[in-house]
């Protein structure tokens, strides 16, 4: 074929190409997610951003006639030299072809990346979080609550502190104990009657997820098992204090009789402090069930995600950006030299005006194509949204500067962009 005979294709609404390219709409048209071409490193037989029956019109019926124009155009610039001896060249062939290298280089560097032992069992395990989680999510129809483990623990650890003006006194005065192992003593109880409240207030919110109808009996007996250690430590807890109290009570008592005068009473003492444990124990409480999630480990696992994925995203700007930026600096340099020979072929090229007005005429018969496949595009969407589908569109873009290089699109966005047939 030549450029005369992809000029003749006829790319009218009426024509034939076009009914066979509506043929095919329907088949895509039902689905809610279409695959894109890549973006970048286009080519006359691999052209960006269409879907697969796009892609297969475009192969069937257009690349042969397009791939034999483009080399007749790109033939007569090789033809000749310019006065410094170099071969004449198309300058957007030439631009395909710098960032065909590119995202060659750019895909090349990426698998060397991720087959590292460190990131590969890296990647595994976000892949078997990310399935068990979405699972979840699909199940109860949200996403977990978010995790904030820095002041979880914070507000826990304040909750410890509370403990010492409350109980350190009554410790201090058990006369076998020095005030270096009360002290000790005080932040033993604190400690458990935090990780009791912690481990108590977990299962309560949890309950109907743990004790509920088709629950495995494996969760059962776990939940058995954090309740029981939970109270355990509560009594532990409980009683530690109450002994301590005692010293306090007959120290009351003894001072009462020795001055001769009533004195505080043991209700009044041992009330006040179970008071002010209690207060302090449901503040710990309460604490722990609001920011627990209902469902048992899904706010976990969402938080173990989201920091295997920062660490992913931390080796891949250590490891792999700095290459990948250099890639780009040097095709955008490339670019800019592939410029300046052609303003420089321009002026020394024999009959460079000739060849250019040969290029704009396939760039005329181009156009015809792009439009062609842009009314076929908006016709998708079209005839998607009449049967209650809002498609979204997905490809991977190599030159997104993320680990994550899938970009999704809805339709109007899809729209948007311009499609590139490619040159090389």
């Amino acid at each position: 074929m030549s450029l005369a005979e992809y000029q003749a294709l006829d790319f009218s609404a009426e024509g034939a190409l076009a009914r066979d390219l509506a043929a095919r709409l329907d088949a895509e048209a039902d689905q809610p997610i279409l695959s894109l071409s890549p973006p970048h490193g286009a080519d006359a037989g691999g052209p960006a951003l269409l879907t697969s029956a796009m892609s297969a019109w475009y192969l069937q019926n257009v690349s042969s006639a397009r791939r034999s124009a483009l080399g007749e155009v790109l033939s007569s610039f090789a033809d000749e030299k310019t006065s410094s001896g170099n071969e004449g060249f198309l300058v957007e062939a030439e631009r395909d072809r710098i960032e065909q290298a590119k995202q060659t280089a750019l895909a090349t560097e990426r698998a060397n990346f991720f087959q590292r032992k460190e990131i590969s069992d890296l990647n595994v395990e976000i892949g078997r979080l990310h399935t068990e989680y979405e699972r979840k999510r699909a199940e109860h129809g949200r996403d977990a609550q978010a995790w904030r483990p820095g002041m979880y623990f914070f507000g826990l650890f304040l909750f410890v502190m509370a403990e010492y003006p409350i109980n350190l006194s009554a410790f201090l005065k058990i006369d076998f104990l020095t005030p270096a192992f009360a002290t000790i003593s005080v932040t033993l109880i604190a400690f458990g009657l935090a990780f009791s409240s912690h481990l108590i207030g977990q299962v309560v919110r949890q309950w109907s997820e743990r004790f509920g109808e088709n629950v495995t009996g494996r969760l059962k007996a776990e939940s058995v098992r954090l309740f029981g250690v939970g109270l355990l430590l509560l009594l532990i807890g409980a009683a530690a204090i109450v002994f301590s109290r005692t010293y306090l009570v007959a120290e009351a008592v003894a001072r009462s009789e020795a001055l001769g005068e009533e004195g505080a009473s043991t209700v009044s003492i041992y009330g006040l402090a179970l008071i002010m444990n209690v207060f302090v124990y449901a503040i710990g409480l309460a604490w722990a069930i609001v920011f627990h999630d209902p469902v048992p480990n899904f706010m976990e696992e969402r938080h173990r995600l989201e920091v295997l994925r920062s660490r992913l995203r931390k080796r891949y700007r250590t490891l792999l950006e700095p290459k990948q930026r250099q890639r780009i600096e040097e095709a955008q340099r490339a670019r800019e030299q592939a410029e300046r020979r052609e303003a420089d072929q321009a002026k020394s090229l024999r009959n460079h005006t000739r060849h250019r007005a040969r290029f704009a005429e396939v760039l005329k018969a181009d156009d015809r194509v792009k439009a062609l496949l842009e009314s076929h595009r908006s016709r998708l969407l079209a005839t998607a949204r009449q049967r209650g589908l809002h498609t979204r569109f997905v490809y991977h873009d190599l030159t997104s500067g993320d680990v994550d290089t899938r970009r999704e699109l809805d339709g109007e966005a899809y729209l948007r962009l311009r499609l590139h047939l490619g040159y090389v």
